[in-house]
């Protein structure tokens, strides 16, 4: 039949024309059938599962795609086994989304992490047959789609090895190791007492903000810390108050982003994050400051603060109500009036013997007040700075002062108050700048504990080059807390508690100015012998310190 045919198109392209032949028909551009080669980009993987007691690896679907193109197939699951599903790409191929769904459209697995090898390891009870959907995330090219019988016995062992989401892979420990470690890292490095408030994988994609909120308990401050997964980069952390209003942003450390946010009362906030480059998760862990708050901050660490939502006159009655069962006196008005931004407002004032808390309290909309107190012969008693409030605690002889308060941010009305301090060991007075570190450490929900009640605090010597230590036995179900406190000319305080008996650390507690650790006898028989370590970083001064007995929930 062909040698028939191909004799009458022969005869038919033989015909003469003005005496010549026709050309030759050339060879056109024509369909021919035929597949792509799926085997060759599951090949390592499928290997590696049929190792460890998976079946041969059927190609279920392959094709090219772009950025949101989908390659589909069915497939059918031995009812009592395990189905392991890949999807593999090309090399231009940056990220892969593997999603398996029931007849009726229920998602029965997916795999969304921002990574161009996604994998799902489904296991019984499970419909008969599943649709599978590989969706091309990110770059162009060919992918394939795999599946592979897995025994019960052996799905374990295979969803480790190939890092199934749910199986527990040696490589997430590790990734969860390493996200520890870093954030170890960074609470040393920013200094103070932190507890978590919240821990979360935050999907993230350039152009869209991804918003994360909380609270902060007044007088505290949030430490946000954010680091990428590895296909994300770039990333820009902002913190946004109440009103929606970009009040700072986050620095860089790395990779990884974070922000330290103080409040003078209680205040919700929201982090809005957004890569400039990858699309994927962050993880997000937000903490909120123990007793200490900003004192105990590192001096290279930026303080956003988030102003003030009270008038000033609203702002000062709730600090009155705070202090009421405080060790103070009746307060006393020293000035009113209002803060520009960018310079500084001085109060002369007339300190008496003793120690006094004097609060400069901002309202709506002032917002970052810093505040200074300089006795006559030009030495700092005392520092502060915060959202809408300072807190100062001034001990002295006596004499005449100078008070220079500051807007940082935004301009607002300010009042200054101030209290004086019942019954105060002599040695603060001998020691202003180290015990109003001391006081300002020993702040708590706005009070401050009875100085008659709890001891003197004790002055020693410390430099970078010796430090000081101390014995402390703590009675069977309570708690130490241990408060170090420096003059002037040194900076990097560390208090370090270990058990006297094996050497090993019980807590640690460092900040530029003053630190605190706290250590209890909890589950045990006997009382704790405890060592204290107090040191310093740099420079030499006199410091004060402090040892309390508190119950654990204090």
């Amino acid at each position: 039949m062909r040698a028939l045919l191909a004799a009458l198109l022969l005869s038919t392209g033989c015909a003469v024309v003005g005496g010549a032949a026709a050309p030759p028909p050339s060879a056109g551009v024509r369909p021919v059938a035929g597949r792509l080669d799926g085997q060759r980009f599951l090949h390592a993987d499928a290997r590696r599962a049929r190792a460890l007691g998976a079946s041969e690896p059927e190609i279920v679907a392959i094709d090219a795609g772009a950025p949101g193109d989908r390659i589909n197939g069915f497939v059918s699951v031995p009812r009592d086994d395990c189905a392991l599903f890949m999807a593999r790409g090309s090399a231009d191929v940056d990220d892969i989304d593997l999603f398996a769904f029931a007849d009726d459209g229920t998602l029965v697995g997916s795999d969304e992490r921002p990574n161009k090898t996604p994998t799902l390891l489904i296991c019984p009870p499970h419909p008969d047959r599943l649709y599978l959907s590989a969706r091309v995330a990110a770059g162009y090219g060919a992918v394939a789609i795999g599946a592979q019988r897995v025994t019960k016995s052996d799905a374990a062992k295979v969803g480790a090895a190939l890092g199934v989401p749910g199986f527990g892979s040696a490589a997430e420990a590790d990734v969860l190791a390493q996200v520890e470690r870093t954030l170890g890292e960074h609470r040393r490095g920013i200094g103070g007492r932190w507890q978590e408030l919240r821990r979360a994988a935050l999907p993230v994609e350039p152009g869209t903000p991804s918003l994360i909120s909380a609270v902060v308990e007044a007088d505290r401050c949030v430490d946000a810390w954010v680091t990428p997964a590895e296909a994300v980069s770039h990333l820009d952390v902002a913190l946004l108050d109440a009103d929606g209003r970009i009040t700072g942003r986050a620095v860089a450390h790395g990779r990884s982003r974070f922000l330290v946010a103080c409040a003078p009362e209680k205040t919700a906030f929201t982090l809005e994050v957004r890569p400039q480059s990858g699309r994927g998760v962050v993880v997000v862990v937000l903490s909120q400051s123990k007793d200490g708050g900003r004192a105990e901050l590192g001096a290279r660490i930026p303080v956003i603060d988030l102003g003030p939502t009270l008038e000033v006159g609203e702002a000062a009655a709730a600090l009155a109500a705070r202090l009421e069962k405080g060790d103070y006196d009746a307060p006393k008005k020293l000035h009113r009036g209002e803060l520009p931004v960018a310079q500084r407002t001085s109060v002369e004032l007339e300190l008496r013997p003793g120690c006094a808390r004097i609060d400069a309290v901002g309202g709506r909309p002032l917002s970052g007040l810093e505040s200074w107190l300089w006795s006559s012969d030009g030495s700092l008693i005392a520092h502060d700075r915060g959202g809408a409030r300072a807190t100062l605690f001034a001990c002295s002889k006596g004499g005449p002062a100078r008070l220079d308060l500051e807007a940082l941010a935004r301009p607002g009305p300010v009042l200054v108050e101030q209290r004086r301090l019942r019954v105060p060991p002599p040695v603060l007075a001998a020691h202003p700048l180290a015990a109003g570190r001391l006081l300002s450490r020993l702040l708590a929900r706005g009070t401050v504990p009875r100085l008659d009640q709890v001891g003197a605090p004790k002055l020693l010597a410390l430099s970078e080059s010796k430090r000081v230590e101390l014995d402390v036995v703590i009675p069977i179900a309570r708690c130490a807390d241990v408060v170090l406190a420096l003059g002037p000319d040194a900076s990097g305080a560390e208090v370090r508690i270990v058990d006297a008996a094996t050497g090993a650390e019980l807590e640690r507690g460092y900040g530029r100015h003053q630190a605190a650790a706290r250590a209890c006898a909890l589950g045990r028989n006997d009382t704790l012998k405890a060592r204290v370590e107090l040191s310093v970083a740099s420079g030499a001064t006199e410091a004060l310190t402090l040892t309390r007995t508190l119950s654990p929930s204090q």
